[in-house]
């Protein structure tokens, strides 16, 4: 018998590899689908307005439905009252007040059932060089490992990375030599992992109002390490 923890960035897997807990931007993040029942004009790309260290980001699904999110500093009143999509709805209207009115109507027309609201979280970089992922044949894979920001948009895209190794491994070594798999899966993974997370890491960092050394800091380290800046996408796992 073996285990795969897939279970996200609250991974009770992750907590019996005795993994440093995830952390916590100082940012959050409302999200949301807007439908449009007689089609939108927007284009079929991605578009992002940025004022006062909020940023909103929008995406058409397709001709009808648009993907949505509104990134902002963390908010210090009670967050109970965010679990309720109404008052989702009516304070980040609040908050978009003087954006251009399509933001605005969007958010009024979005539907409620489909608003979130959640703190961004992340694995630090550094303690993805010397996390335990495996342990016999128990194995965290997915955010569980590698829960980042959104600010690549690569969290998605790296946990499927996981899923084609990950079953590769399994399938060349068989299930008799599981633990073999999980730990060629382990060294295979590592570096990769590092660096979309710490190139996530960096950019959240910039987005969240840092002192002026810290913003030179990560800009600094962002040109030297990552001077291709669309390295992240130029990847490939191979096939299963």
């Amino acid at each position: 018998m073996f285990v795969t923890g897939c279970d996200g960035d609250k991974s009770i897997v992750a907590d019996f590899l005795n993994l440093k807990r995830i952390k916590t931007f100082p940012l959050c993040e409302v999200r949301g689908l807007t439908n449009y029942p007689y089609g939108h004009s927007f284009a079929h790309e991605f578009t992002s307005f940025k004022k006062d260290n909020i940023l909103v980001g929008r995406i058409p699904i397709d001709n009808k439905l648009v993907y949505w999110f509104c990134t902002q500093p963390s908010i210090l009143k009670d967050e109970r009252i965010w679990k309720d999509p109404e008052v989702i709805q009516h304070n980040t209207l609040e908050l978009l007040s003087n954006y251009p009115q399509e933001i605005q109507d969007m958010i009024k027309t979005t539907k409620t059932k489909s608003l979130s609201f959640k703190r961004l979280r992340y694995r630090a970089p550094w303690d993805l060089i010397t996390g335990t992922f495996s342990r016999g044949t128990v194995i965290v894979a997915g955010d569980a490992k590698h829960a980042m920001g959104p600010f690549l948009g690569q969290g998605g895209s790296v946990a499927l990375e996981d899923a084609v190794v990950l079953a590769r491994n399994m399938a060349q070594l068989g299930l008799d030599h599981v633990e073999d798999a999980f730990n060629l899966f382990v060294r295979q993974r590592r570096i990769r992992v590092i660096r979309v997370s710490l190139q996530t890491y960096l950019i959240g960092m910039l987005s969240s109002n840092p002192s002026r050394l810290k913003k030179f800091i990560c800009i600094l380290l962002i040109i030297l390490l990552f001077r291709n800046q669309k390295s992240h996408m130029d990847y490939d796992c191979g096939a299963l």
